[in-house]
């Protein structure tokens, strides 16, 4: 026994019109393409819109990532990294 179809979030286009999705069935249609084992081509089909589409709600609806810093130190390649810093070094 097979699990019946999703039926379409949204009716199929119109000739000529254009579909709107909200953003809760976006996310729900991108969650769906992204369990394992699932192909991304086949859930746009099954709701009748374009693999390329899917893929860009995919990209648009992931968390942004917060940049990131690093704290970097500059030192003479020529010096031994675990040399103390001379007299020198600690006047300039």
């Amino acid at each position: 026994m097979t699990s019946p179809e999703p039926t379409l979030i949204v009716p199929p286009a119109r000739d000529g019109h254009r579909r709107s999705f909200s953003e809760a069935d976006k996310r729900r249609i991108v969650d769906e393409a992204g369990q394992p084992g699932t192909s991304l081509s086949e859930v746009a089909r099954r709701y009748g819109i374009a693999a390329r589409v899917l893929f860009r709600w995919k990209q648009e609806l992931k968390p942004s990532a917060a940049p990131m810093f690093a704290t970097v130190q500059i030192a003479d390649a020529s010096a031994p990294s675990d040399a103390a810093p001379s007299d020198e070094e600690h006047a300039s």
